[in-house]
């Protein structure tokens, strides 16, 4: 298709360098032409805003992120003036770009909230609740599909996770192969709400553990943002065990305990209801110290490691739930911490979602190192943040 006068003459404006004057002119330069796109179908809709990438990728290249954020707002702008006397037209395209923007420019929370809008254009549009589009395999961490420009920045969340499986296998004899938790977690659909919360959460993760400066960390406020990370991690790992759970198709109301009886009964864990009520006790009496000891191997119930992992997991998730309250155990160990966490969560999809289908170790290794290669191959060289 050629392209249309106006974004002719905007691309010829910008890429003469009036950057400014063509950023100015564009509102009103292509509203006069986008109705005889929205008047259309959703195929229309979708070259219309196509028109607006040349500028916006040129923008990405230099690393202009609140100039390309700007491009998508000025189009949604467009695209809402039409839809207040008009029919509702498809905005998942800019929706989407937009989360790109947002999300390279930092601004984490902003970007997955404009992914899910372009999730819920895309679900309206095509009448799908999982529509085969970019913003539902970034929203659930399809990281294989290659229909989706931002799938760099898929695959480079996706080493992270990898790191974190690779730790458990090998300190927790897991088996657990990252394509495993793809399919038994990401996959599933039936844990729509939980896949959601976990790939922000991930993402969250990654940015404050590994991509943030740890000397601005040693706070009060870091510390309660780092617990109530750490809580929606508890609570993602409690929730897949209840979906498991025969007592929880009754519409019973379960507590944490009661997922880790349920464990028990199915023995997956081995201590003692005597040894449960001393953990407890424990850490209400002194939270900060008896976390550490259980990090460090040097509290008093000696417990096998991956039960060690549930308990610091079940109090996090009490801790946090409950109360504000400031606890440096959590920014001074949070790297071993996030570990402890998604040790457990990797553990229930191991054990309760794939415990016919166990991949070899050597397979864990390849799918890695295969991870790993492609991120190296694939990322253009302004997609590498």
């Amino acid at each position: 298709m050629t392209t249309p006068e106006p974004f002719q003459e905007l691309n010829q404006l910008y890429f003469s360098g009036q950057t400014n004057l063509a950023l100015k002119i564009l509102y009103p330069k292509v509203e006069t032409l986008s109705s005889s796109f929205f008047s259309k179908d959703y195929t229309q809709h979708d070259i219309f805003f196509g028109q607006f990438t040349p500028i916006w990728n040129d923008l990405l290249i230099k690393h202009r992120y609140p100039e390309a954020e700007e491009i998508w707002h000025i189009a949604l702008s467009i695209a809402n003036n039409w839809e207040k006397t008009h029919a509702p037209i498809h905005k998942g395209t800019p929706y989407y770009f937009l989360g790109v923007s947002q999300i390279l420019n930092n601004n984490l929370e902003d970007g997955f909230f404009s992914m899910h809008q372009a999730l819920e254009e895309d679900k309206r549009t095509l009448t799908s609740k999982n529509p085969t589009t970019p913003a539902y395999f970034f929203t659930t961490l399809d990281y294989d599909n290659a229909g989706q420009f931002f799938r760099p920045k898929l695959i480079e969340i996706s080493q992270y996770l990898s790191q974190l499986l690779t730790s458990y296998n090998k300190e927790r004899s897991g088996n657990l192969s990252l394509n495993d938790f793809k399919k038994e977690f990401l996959e599933n659909i039936s844990l729509r709400e939980e896949i959601f919360i976990f790939v922000y959460s991930l993402f969250k993760l990654k940015k404050l553990l590994i991509d943030t400066d740890k000397e601005i960390l040693q706070n009060e406020l870091s510390a309660i943002l780092h617990s109530k990370l750490f809580f929606d991690v508890s609570l993602i790992i409690e929730k897949i065990i209840e979906y498991k759970n025969p007592a929880f198709p009754g519409n019973t109301k379960l507590m944490f305990s009661d997922e880790m009886a349920f464990l028990r009964q199915n023995g997956l864990l081995t201590f003692t209801q005597v040894q449960f009520d001393q953990f407890n006790r424990d850490f209400n009496n002194d939270f900060k110290n008896t976390l550490k000891a259980v990090l460090n191997k040097t509290y008093t119930i000696n417990l096998p490691n991956i039960e060690d992992d549930l308990m610091i997991t079940y109090r996090i998730r009490n801790f946090a739930a409950h109360k504000i309250q400031t606890e440096d155990v959590f920014y001074e160990e949070n790297v071993a911490i996030s570990q402890r966490l998604f040790n457990v969560l990797f553990f229930i999809i191991e054990k309760l979602y794939n415990p016919q289908k166990i991949t070899s170790s050597t397979t864990v290794t390849t799918t890695s190192k295969q991870i790993a290669e492609t991120s190296v191959t694939n990322i253009p060289p302004h997609y590498q943040i």
